[in-house]
């Protein structure tokens, strides 16, 4: 987990809105998505050496220094695939090789895709523990977040230090038996805001920022067994397409 800024709640869930859901599906052969669309992507970040050395060479100069600079080799590697799936899957949205998608990053290192694509699309990417899901959305800002749900964790204690305290009574109101996972949805709720706002993990909403917040949409999503996930938006969407990614060289990757 990371740290992060603490934001008053009282986000919209979007609770008038019921977009269609498909099941998690294998990738399209081919990718485009339309306003009012959300895409999700989750893939698998366990890889055999002889396909990551193939994903290493995805990577640019840049991506591959900072996957260096990762002392542990599970998190190294982990870099490595979840940095390669994203950029074959928006290779395969924008048909061009995956070596050849060009990043641009604001100021506090949130990336998009880099103006010379010309494209509408906006992402982002998370991963924890064996698994790495992105967004994408058409004309919109999106964050996402998922976290291994951790049964070793003093949740408590992260509450009270990172929570603010409307959020801490969401939590109490969660039956015991549920307030571990309770927990972990207040989380990835306020970080998946974060990383849609594009302001950094140590911003902190004041109170007179508080109908800010209103404006976001808070979609959860299962995953995966004992895994949480959020994605914030600033719009609501009627169709919402999930996509597992097997692995598979899309076409254009060849």
């Amino acid at each position: 987990m990371r740290g992060f800024g603490i934001y008053k709640n009282g986000c919209s869930k979007g609770d008038d809105v019921k977009p269609e859901i498909t099941r998690w599906q294998p990738a399209p052969q081919e990718a485009t998505i339309h306003e009012g669309e959300l895409h999700l992507w989750r893939f698998k970040l366990d890889c055999p050496e002889h396909k990551l050395e193939i994903l290493l060479k995805l990577l640019t100069p840049d991506e591959i220094r900072r996957a260096d600079r990762l002392l542990d080799l599970q998190k190294k590697k982990q870099f490595i695939v979840a940095r390669a799936r994203l950029r074959q899957i928006l290779g395969h949205y924008q048909k061009i090789d995956p070596d050849q998608i060009k990043f641009q990053y604001n100021q506090h290192g949130k990336p998009t895709l880099a103006e010379s694509h010309h494209s509408l699309l906006s992402f982002n990417l998370s991963h924890s523990g064996d698994w790495g899901v992105l967004a994408i959305v058409n004309k919109a800002t999106v964050g996402i977040d998922i976290e291994k749900i951790e049964p070793g964790i003093n949740f408590f204690q992260l509450a009270d230090r990172y929570f603010a305290e409307n959020e801490k009574l969401h939590l109490e109101a969660y039956p015991a038996k549920r307030q571990r996972r309770g927990f972990y949805r207040l989380w990835t709720q306020k970080e998946a805001i974060l990383k849609a706002d594009g302001a950094g993990f140590q911003k902190i909403l004041l109170a007179d920022e508080h109908s800010k917040t209103k404006k976001w949409h808070l979609i959860a999503f299962p995953i995966a067994p004992d895994y949480v996930c959020s994605i914030a938006t600033k719009k609501e969407f009627i169709s919402i397409q999930k996509f597992h990614f097997y692995g598979h060289i899309f076409p254009q990757s060849l």
